[in-house]
């Protein structure tokens, strides 16, 4: 259902906060329909690298490509390609409104690329009822994430960036958090994802995996995306 994944690849990369440089010498390729996690606790500035790497922050230093055009130069495109799931507090579940709501607004802002159809395949791609009625604040947790991922997903993107995906999030419903991911992956688009902790052993989300802050370690729990 989605289009063909984008490659994202940076080297040498740092972002800076209020405070200064909050993360620096980040390497990253995140191949087409790979899932690549950046780890770190709150103020790691794991949130505005994940921005940098759709091209919403700016990088102090290093470069940063979307299929192999340099960023700023190919900002634009990484913006068409590249869909924001969730970044709080700017890109955010709406509690106040129903699930029927968001995907009529999804449909609004995402234009053509969603349909009916593509918000039905994106729904049970993450395994989700479509409950036009409910709530959005009174879903479960790990349905509000599914719920994100589903919409982001409807707008048949080449990547998705996802924030905080083990947010209140534990046991069983953690697992199913991090098979949606790749789920999600699997069916087209580059997936990049923060969380506090690695995927738990046995989820097989994870591609690659950087442990941020201080030196970053890099491991790579398997090979590389599709191509």
């Amino acid at each position: 259902m989605s289009a063909r994944g984008v490659e994202i690849v940076a080297d040498g990369i740092a972002v800076r906060g209020p405070s200064g440089i909050v993360v620096q010498d980040v390497a990253l390729d995140a191949r087409p329909g790979s899932v690549s996690v950046l780890v770190g606790p709150g103020g790691s500035g794991r949130t505005s690298l994940l921005l940098a790497l759709g091209a919403r922050f700016r990088t102090s230093r290093g470069t940063v490509t979307v299929d192999g055009t340099p960023l700023p130069r190919g900002a634009a495109h990484a913006r068409r390609r590249i869909t924001v799931a969730r970044a709080a507090p700017a890109v955010d579940l709406e509690e106040r409104l129903t699930v029927g709501e968001l995907a009529a607004e999804r449909r609004a802002i995402g234009g053509p690329r969603v349909s009916d159809e593509s918000l039905a395949d994106a729904f049970d791609l993450m395994d989700l009822p479509f409950t036009p009625h409910t709530l959005a604040g009174d879903l479960s947790r790990v349905e509000q994430l599914l719920l994100l991922l589903a919409l982001a997903a409807a707008e048949q993107p080449g990547g998705v960036l996802v924030d905080d995906v083990d947010s209140g999030i534990a046991g069983t419903d953690l697992d199913r958090a991090w098979h949606a991911v790749r789920a999600l992956a699997h069916s087209g688009p580059t997936v990049v994802a923060t969380a506090t902790a690695p995927p738990p052993p046995g989820a097989s989300a994870a591609d690659l995996v950087v442990v941020l802050p201080g030196h970053q370690t890099h491991l790579r729990a398997k090979s590389g995306g599709r191509r």
